[in-house]
Order: C-alpha cells, then structure tokens, then sequence
C-alpha cells in the first residue's frame, strides 16, 4: 500500500491527461454524429479531468532532484487553470443560458489548447522519470527482462557488461571485452 501513496501523483496524472482529451473528442464526435448525450459524456469527463488535474498539481513531488521540475510544474499549473475556467464557463453556461456550449468554435479550440498544454506537461514529466531511448538501444524491437536485464553499463539499474553499446557492435569495430578485465 505504500507503494501506491508514495508514487500518487505518477498515478493521478493519467486522469487528467485521459479524460480532458476525451472530453473534447466526445464534443467532436457529438458534432459530428449529432449526438447531443454525448456532449453530457464531455461535459463529465471535464469535470473529473479537472478534479484530477488539481490533485496532480496538488501530489507533485515538491523536492527532486531535477531541473525540469520547476518548468513541469509551472505547465500543470497553467493546464490546471485553464481545466478550471473551461469547467466554471461551460457549467455557468449551461445552468444560466440551459444550453451546452460543447458545440462553440471557440471553446472548442480553447479544450484543444487544454488537450495541448496537458499532453507537454506529460511529456515534460515523462522526460523527468524516464531515460531517454537511443536507436538500436533494443535490437529487434526485444525490450530485455526485468529491471536491469538488457541495460546498458552506466544506466541506472543497469547490470549490463560494461562497453555495452546495447546490442550494437561497436562503432569502431573492436570486440568487446565482457567481465571486470574490460576498461570503460
């Protein structure tokens, strides 16, 4: 159970990222299948998106070790903003004027910049969390066993032989030594 609260915010985050991009792809579809419950579907996954966007911004980890996590959090932040005020307009409009404006140009290209600005803050984190893939750094589409397996020497977690070019040969064309008799 540990595991779960000590990792929430790497867990929450696919809530918002999902469903604010379904709530706009269910006003699109509504537009163009004419189906106005599907504008009810858009309008709740709104709402629970921008829940979840508040709890990622409200889980985040405060203290890492790494530079990029000021700009990530300033991003969720703004998609937080932005979740909130298309929520605020949407449901103000719907409960004063009782019509959905799921169909409006206009707020429908502010979504899609809600869809936008969630998918860089995502892609801001996962380059936070995950190392970045080099071609031919899994040989024939093989992603190796478990943790460490398959890893190159000098990547953390790795347990790989050292000089490893991971499943290349090298690019100068020597053989590569493997055990602790190998210089790195």
């Amino acid at each position: 159970m540990n595991y779960l609260w000590d990792n929430k915010h790497f867990i929450i985050t696919h809530f918002p990222i999902v469903l604010l991009l379904f709530s706009l792809l269910f006003d699109l579809a509504a537009l163009i299948w004419k189906k106005r419950e599907w504008h009810s579907a858009a309008l709740i996954c709104l709402i629970i998106g921008t829940v979840s966007t508040v709890a990622a911004v409200l889980t985040g980890p405060k203290m890492m070790r790494n530079p990029n996590v000021e700009t990530h959090a300033m991003y969720g932040v703004y998609t937080m903003y932005l979740a909130i005020a298309l929520c605020i307009v949407r449901g103000a409009i719907g409960l004063w004027k009782k019509r959905d404006i799921g169909r409006n140009p206009l707020y429908l290209v502010v979504t899609l910049a809600a869809v936008v600005l969630v998918m860089y803050t995502a892609h801001l984190g996962g380059e936070m969390v995950h190392r970045p893939f080099k071609p031919g750094q899994f040989p024939q589409g093989k992603m190796g066993g478990g943790q460490g397996q398959g890893a190159s020497a000098g990547m953390p977690g790795g347990q790989g032989v050292p000089g490893d070019q991971g499943g290349q040969p090298p690019a100068d064309g020597s053989a590569v030594a493997s055990g602790s008799d190998s210089a790195e």
